[in-house]
């Protein structure tokens, strides 16, 4: 029983042994060789690159809610105050102040809320 473990054992050292020597006969790999360069097909692949990951990303940023504490009874923003300066028309600080404590998203920004029209998406 030892004998025939033994001898089964010596016939697969022998074949791994052999493929191991086959392998290492052709040590060279193939050469890899590029063709001509297509400018214009590498510049529309990356066009169509960005365009998808804009695509996928500008709700997100349109959407992204940089004052987590707008509409909240605890918003330290939503105050104001408000003066008029003798027959003048009054002035207050809630027009500056109601774009980022009504929602706090990007978007209600007065000037990158319009900048953000050009993305894609809502």
């Amino acid at each position: 029983m030892l004998t025939r473990l033994g001898l089964t054992v010596s016939a697969g050292a022998a074949l791994v042994a052999g493929g191991a020597t086959a392998a290492s006969a052709n040590p060279q790999a193939p050469r890899a060789e590029f063709g001509r360069t297509d400018l214009g097909a590498a510049f529309a692949g990356t066009g169509i690159a960005v365009e998808k990951s804009v695509e996928g990303l500008a709700p997100v940023v349109k959407s992204f809610k940089y004052h987590p504490l707008a509409a909240t009874p605890v918003d330290p923003l939503n105050n104001g105050a408000r003066i008029q300066p003798g027959d003048f028309k009054p002035v207050g600080t809630q027009a500056v102040t109601s774009p980022v404590t009504n929602r706090g998203q990007v978007g209600d920004l007065p000037l990158v809320g319009q900048a953000l029209g050009v993305l894609p998406g809502n």
